[in-house]
């Protein structure tokens, strides 16, 4: 994706001293004895070549020895391997090309273009693409059809050609480097019933046929490894790799992929396999050792014939763990009965490649010392299923020579709960995970389950491209990986669009995933959260549908709507559709007449959900049909995925019935209060001439500051039948509200009413309660008076104007805290980077540097934020936010030190101990649906003033977001308070 361009579409002029040749119609020539793939490789350019300019199939001639002098074109690509290709020989021996460039490396390739090449006679000049081996050559051989135009997505995502009529190879010879992790691949799981829904209809199983679709995927995103399908008992007994289509691992070995096994499934076997052959037997070492064994020594003789990778160990039946009172034990017994089978079946038991995959309670045998894994066995260590890696190689197992690699969630079914709709990764936090392993050694393997594939094309192309290099993308530069990838996709005119909505989508996913948001998560009280994150949405939304509408060509239609236009509507048909539950169970505790509206608006955005999935089905007349077919609605207090998509919790008030004339027609709701006794009145103590005694905090807006937000709001609304007209009245004139009055109609929207102050206007030192009158008219029965009541707005004028703090430039305490994103140090000492894409906040976040080795812990110095607060009587409390990551190394724990006025907490641990080694922390349920921990440090009242804060990391995965010290003041929401006003010198 960021290699080097090799070709071009324009020949260079003539008489130039080093001369393009014309790829068009060239003869592609490949040794007989070269690799099955290096062949595939080669047709797939000729087929794309004609592809992108219809100008007729390059012919691919393969030569046998000795036939050399039978090829007369005067133009010829040649591809093939160093070891394999007698022409790549041939042009070695010459001094043609290097030799010392490819020699002995993994998945290179070159290219050049040579005069009068000695391995074809005839021939005048050759496009020449050599491979260290097969795989070097066939990457060699995709970069070039991804340059002339043809996405690595062509089928997954539908994306047309661009067409040329020229195409030719440029004179530059050029050196791939060695990929950055040596076997890098997908992991295709829970694929039911979307994916195998649709791989049923068109392909009739798991077959050959769909396989080649995957295969060639991998390869053109420069993959080789991969986990096959493997979902349990739909349609029974489920889909095996291996046994469902004889062809299949002789077509992955052809092609060049590494086939490997999940976590769970051990020595090349699928786990229905199991099922399907011992219909009644248990899936128990300890009471089927000897079937099982035989079991493992089918599946290594079957494997031997072709490049696998094989899976060690076992867990329990139905991917658990083991129901056994020695379940470390067990998996050593397991462990050494197979490497006695590959030393039987081989000669030695080093014979063939190994992985154990550290996951779940599997990590936790390990760490606690209860297994002995051979040194040659790669150590594949987990995320916990959710982006957060959960242990990398310690000091002492860098030197393992089956090395480490890593095993990394996209989606995932289990606990705490499930997410296998859509895209919801954070690539920010994605991007800063994999750094660490890379740089902590887990370079031998990365595996990403994908589940259905289709909707991560933009996580797997990232993860991809640096797996190849992870020098690739920049903390810095995602929005030229996104512009780059959407330039691929998409005609050139609209890529800056689609890259920035790809980046705007991928910071709003980070706040929380689809399937863990309900109702109740977003404060539709405190902050204007609830709203402004909906209203995020909907702009994106609204300018997604402008560009298709407008911008888009019939060509790429399809592809716009699968890779931009789906994932940004269903989002935000989600996430509106959650906050509307909310507004439909809290303006109905209040009898709103608009909590019918919310709900209906609930019912209207269920359906546009399901219509969405329906249209995704029929694009393309159905291609994609199943896909998008996952529920994502009704997981209650469980994990487990629903059956059918449901929503519950909603609430109706009597449209036709008037309110009790002792609390009125007309309601009113203040911003960040939930109202006394909503919905329910006291003949007593209820008035509507105003609100009284118990009933006043109800209708008391939070204090207005000079520092504070700048402004407040409260709400009128219907409960009854009666059309009101209504106004307000401001005892000051720079009591500013957006409106003064209107009317309010049963079944239209409420109506809310801002508040601001001119500020130059206050009296200075101004500390009052300014009351906001509201009138109806019509609105009540017979002799009752009209609707009255009072917005009791509490300001306060104060100003920093000591001397002593003429160059103060910080944050200042309003509304009872001071938040603090913690991106905004003094400065940015060295040592710390900015992170501007890890985050759920927008702002991004900071982390040490990376340095060059892991080999010891980087060193900073303290993260400076300087603070004014007022005066306060109560403790204060200090919150540290921080990204969503976990101890990577148990003997290098995170930490990070906090001090505030010399109060000093050092060395405080991010996640807490867990009870038991390889086990995850407490509180982890919790946090990783969060996407963040929270840290809460105590200090004692502090006095009106300056006050500095200092904030030191201690390890290179404590990423530290923002920092809260509520004085009194903090409200409850998912995202913490708003950023609070920073002042600079010259604002006072």
């Amino acid at each position: 994706m960021f290699e080097s361009s090799l070709v071009t579409f324009a020949a260079t002029p003539a008489g130039a001293e080093a001369q393009t040749l014309d790829l068009v119609g060239t003869p592609i020539v490949v040794d007989g004895s070269d690799y099955a793939g290096v062949k595939i490789a080669s047709r797939a350019l000729a087929a794309d070549i004609d592809r992108v300019t219809g100008r007729g199939q390059n012919p691919v001639i393969e030569l046998q020895t000795g036939d050399a002098a039978t090829f007369t074109a005067k133009t010829a690509i040649i591809v093939g391997t160093v070891k394999s290709s007698a022409l790549v020989q041939s042009l070695i021996a010459s001094g043609e090309l290097n030799p010392t460039s490819l020699g002995g490396q993994w998945e290179c390739f070159s290219t050049a273009i040579i005069d009068k090449p000695s391995c074809l006679p005839e021939c005048e000049r050759a496009f020449v693409i050599a491979g260290s081996d097969k795989r070097g050559a066939i990457y060699g051989v995709y970069t070039i059809t991804e340059q002339i135009g043809v996405s690595p997505w062509h089928w997954w995502a539908d994306v047309p050609v661009k067409k040329h009529d020229k195409i030719y190879a440029l004179p530059t010879s050029y050196q791939s480097r060695s990929p950055s992790v040596k076997y890098r691949g997908i992991f295709i799981n829970d694929e039911a019933p979307a994916l195998t829904g649709l791989v049923i209809e068109k392909f009739g199983k798991y077959g050959k046929e769909f396989h080649i679709k995957v295969f060639d995927l991998l390869l053109r995103l420069k993959a080789n490894f991969m986990w096959p399908a493997m979902w349990p008992g739909y349609p029974n007994p489920g889909s095996s790799f291996f046994v469902d289509d004889e062809e299949n691992q002789k077509t992955a070995d052809e092609y060049g992929i590494v086939m490997s096994t999940s976590h769970h499934e051990p020595m090349q076997r699928a786990t229905n396999e199991w099922f399907d052959k011992y219909e009644r037997g248990t899936w128990s070492w300890i009471s089927h050792k000897e079937e099982i064994t035989q079991f493992f020594d089918e599946g290594l003789k079957r494997g031997l014939s072709y490049e696998s990778y094989y899976t060690m160990g076992m867990r329990g039946e139905y991917d658990k763990a083991m129901a056994t009172d020695d379940p470390a034990g067990v998996v050593q017994d397991v462990l050494n009965t197979q490497r006695h089978l590959i030393k039987t079946r081989t000669g030695a038991e080093k014979t063939v490649p190994q992985l154990l995959a550290l996951y779940k309670e599997v990590q936790e045998y390990y760490d606690a010392g209860k297994l002995v894994v051979p040194d040659d066995v790669t150590l594949l260590f987990a995320d916990d299923n959710f982006g957060s890696i959960r242990r990398l190689p310690s000091k002492a197992e860098r030197g393992r020579k089956g090395g480490a690699g890593i095993y990394y969630h996209f989606e995932y079914v289990g606990h705490p709960r499930s997410y296998k709709w859509i895209n919801s990764n954070s690539l920010g936090k994605t991007w800063h995970q994999l750094q660490e392993a890379h740089r902590r050694d887990a370079r031998q393997i990365w595996v990403f389950n994908v589940g259905d594939i289709k909707p991560m094309e933009v996580p797997l192309t990232f993860a991809m491209a640096l797996a190849w290099d992870i020098d690739s993308i920049k903390a810095d530069s995602f929005h030229n990986f996104y512009e780059t990838m959407a330039e691929r996709e998409f005609d050139s005119s609209i890529a800056p669009f689609i890259a920035s909505t790809w980046d705007r989508y991928d910071q709003l996913v980070a706040i929380r995933r689809h399937e863990h948001i309900e109702a109740p998560n977003f404060s539709l009280l405190h902050y204007n959260e609830a709203e402004q994150i909906e209203v995020e949405w909907q702009k994106l939304l609204a300018a997604v549908q402008h560009a298709s509408d407008t911008q888009v060509s019939d060509s790429h239609r399809a592809t716009f709507f699968e890779l931009v236009l789906h994932p940004v509507k269903a989002t935000t048909i989600y996430t509106s559709l959650r906050i509307n539950q909310a507004r439909n169970q809290f303006w109905a505790a209040q009898r709103r007449n608009t909590a019918n509206k919310a709900a209906r608006t609930v019912l209207d955005l269920f359906d546009a959900d399901f219509a969405l999935s329906e249209e995704f089905h029929s694009i393309l007349e159905g291609k994609w049909n199943h896909i998008m077919r996952q529920t994502h609605y009704g997981f209650n207090d469980t994990w487990h995925a629903p059956s059918r998509d449901m929503i519950s919790g909603l609430s109706f008030v009597q449209a036709r019935q008037d309110s009790n004339p002792v609390v009125g027609q007309m309601g009113v709701s203040v911003e960040g209060h939930t109202g006394v006794r909503p919905g329910v009145c006291n003949e007593e103590s209820d008035r509507t001439h105003p609100s009284r005694r118990d009933l006043v905090p109800g209708v008391t807006l939070e204090r207005m500051t000079r520092y504070g937000a700048e402004s407040r709001w409260f709400e009128l609304y219907t409960r009854g039948t009666k059309t009101l007209d209504w106004e307000c009245k401001v005892p000051h004139d720079w009591v500013k509200l957006s409106s003064m009055s209107g009317r309010l109609v049963p079944g239209q929207p409420d109506v809310r009413i801002h508040v601001s102050i001119d500020w130059e206007q206050v009296p200075r030192g101004f500390e009052e309660e300014v009351l906001i009158d509201v009138r109806t008219k019509g609105g009540n029965y017979g002799p009752y008076l009209d609707d009255f009541e009072q917005i009791h707005l509490p300001v306060q004028n104060r100003r920093i104007d000591d001397s002593t703090l003429a160059a103060f430039t910080g944050f200042v305490e309003s509304d009872g805290y001071v938040s603090i994103p913690a991106t905004s140090p003094t400065a940015l000492p060295s040592g710390y980077r900015l992170l501007p894409k890890v985050s759920r906040l927008g702002s991004g976040s900071i982390a040490l540097e990376h340095i060059a080795s892991a080999s010891s812990s980087p060193k900073a110095s303290d993260l400076v934020y300087d603070m004014y607060i007022w005066e306060t009587n109560q403790p204060a409390v200090l919150t540290l936010y921080f990204n969503m990551t976990l101890d990577l190394d148990p003997d290098e724990v995170m930490q990070y030190s906090v001090s505030l006025n010399g109060q000093l907490f050092d060395k405080q641990r991010l996640v807490e101990e867990p009870r038991n080694k390889g086990e995850l922390p407490p509180g982890w349920a919790t946090a990783v649906q969060d996407c963040a921990w929270k840290r809460r440090h105590e200090f004692g009242a502090l006095p009106s003033g300056k006050h500095t804060l200092l904030v030191r990391l201690l390890h290179s995965n404590v990423m530290f977001e923002k920092a809260v010290l509520d004085l009194g003041g903090v409200k409850e929401s998912y995202l913490g308070p708003p950023a609070s006003r920073r002042l600079a010198a010259a604002e006072r």
